[in-house]
């Protein structure tokens, strides 16, 4: 048994190790470098606040191709790509002379990462199918508490050894990294088994049938609301704590801790309940924290609050995999996922961010009607997430006269694999805690 847990977590690794650099690149280095590119390229910090932008809008428009293509070639091929486009990027990035060279850094850079997130999310709940939401939260916890980890020692870096140094420590670390990830997937997950694949997709829906569904538009609203409502925290927070006289980081500190390490319990919960139900208590936790926050100027209160809107946020990430997965299938997950995540990246950023700055500058700085509309948001989600048929399948007679395809009798063996694994899953929950025993 402790090798095949030991194989279990060594899958999970080869997933995760790509997308814990996804998440330092994404949530990290932008808020790192800022500063730096400011003064380079004597811009501010509008200028800078684009770089998000740009990196959301590359997510957005590739990750349905990036979830094609995973489909085709498998994960490890993946990482090889998204690690191409890494060194792409950061070779534009030592040469750059002006601030748009960032710009072009950032959608090349977030292209790498629509490579490793998409299908290491996919790849994780093809490998341990009936526990989606443990694994999905393990991978989410790496991808949001990564930036949090090594923000401080890259600040500590940038300020003593200097930009080249960091920028060429980051893409070295990270080239390296995902070469050890390509090896591992290719070793320990088998990506193969086209006849298991061709079996379910006599049950899982295709894209298309997926787009004509209540259940798709509703978790696409979903993200709308709730990607609004959180991504909002990050640009608030240091400029809320300021206006009632806290510690600047304080409270954006507990939002990224809240928002990374309860993926995993939200992640595990969500196998035990449902990824609905999960979701609606998680967002309806966002609602009441942006309707507390602006009441107070506790700091210990208010970090409560911000403690629930980061559990939402995380939440939204953990439970829409294995929720997508559970309506729409493994099938096409990849691209019906991509699909969704531009409501992420077209419309919540503007939404979220940008109106809320907007509400900011019109009602001189008045953040109890901004918490009070990123409240009404996550309500909003919790309503539409609470709607959702997450039992939605597609079903096919023709295939309930003749069990026995040759595709199923094929693919066997690969499902005593998966049935392995998730029963290693339960192993070590229950090492984890004697009482599920």
């Amino acid at each position: 048994m402790k090798n095949k847990v030991l194989d279990s977590i060594v899958k999970i690794a080869g997933c995760g190790i790509p997308i814990f650099w996804a998440g330092v690149i994404s949530f990290g280095y932008p808020g790192v470098m800022s500063s730096y590119w400011q003064e380079k390229f004597h811009v501010g910090n509008t200028e800078t606040g684009l770089v998000l932008t740009f990196m959301l809008l590359a997510l957005a428009l590739v990750m349905f191709f990036t979830g094609r293509i995973h489909a085709k070639i498998g994960m490890a091929y993946c990482i090889l790509i998204g690690t191409a486009f890494y060194l792409i990027a950061f070779i534009i990035l030592y040469f750059a002379k002006s601030i748009y060279w960032v710009y072009v850094w950032a959608f090349t850079v977030n292209l790498g990462c629509s490579f490793v997130y998409g299908p290491g999310l996919t790849t994780v709940q093809q490998a341990f199918p009936t526990r989606k939401g443990l694994v999905s939260g393990i991978i989410n916890l790496l991808f949001g508490i990564s930036a949090a980890a090594l923000s401080p020692i890259l600040n500590a870096l940038l300020n003593h050894q200097g930009y080249n140094f960091v920028n060429l420590l980051t893409i070295s670390i990270m080239v390296i990294s995902n070469m050890v990830a390509f090896l591992l997937v290719k070793i320990y997950i088998r990506e193969d088994n086209r006849s298991q694949q061709k079996a379910n997709s006599l049950h899982d829906m295709t894209v298309k049938e997926s787009l004509k569904t209540k259940e798709f538009w509703l978790i696409w609203f979903v993200w709308i609301f709730m990607g609004a409502s959180g991504i909002s925290m990050i640009t608030l927070s240091k400029s809320y704590a300021t206006e009632i006289g806290k510690p600047g980081v304080s409270i954006l500190t507990t939002f990224n801790l809240a928002n990374g390490l309860f993926r995993i319990v939200v992640g595990w919960l969500s196998d035990k309940i449902g990824a609905r139900i999960t979701g609606a208590l998680a967002f309806f936790l966002t609602t009441i924290g942006y309707l507390v926050m602006p009441h107070t100027s506790n700091l210990l209160i208010v970090c409560i609050g911000t403690i629930g809107v980061g559990i939402g946020f995380g939440a939204l990430f953990t439970i829409s995999g294995p929720l997508a997965a559970d309506i729409f299938g493994l099938t096409n997950f990849g691209m019906i996922y991509g699909i969704i995540f531009t409501a992420y990246g077209l419309v919540a950023g503007v939404v979220g961010p940008a109106i809320s700055g907007m509400i900011l500058e019109k009602t001189n700085n008045n953040y109890t009607i901004v918490f009070s509309y990123l409240g009404g948001m996550a309500f909003l989600g919790t309503l539409l997430i609470y709607c959702i048929n997450d039992k939605k399948r597609k079903t096919d007679t023709n295939n309930t006269k003749n069990t026995d395809t040759p595709e199923m009798k094929k693919s066997e063996t690969e499902k005593k694999d998966i049935n392995d694994n998730d029963s290693i899953m339960v192993e070590i929950e229950c090492q984890l805690n004697p009482s599920l025993k």
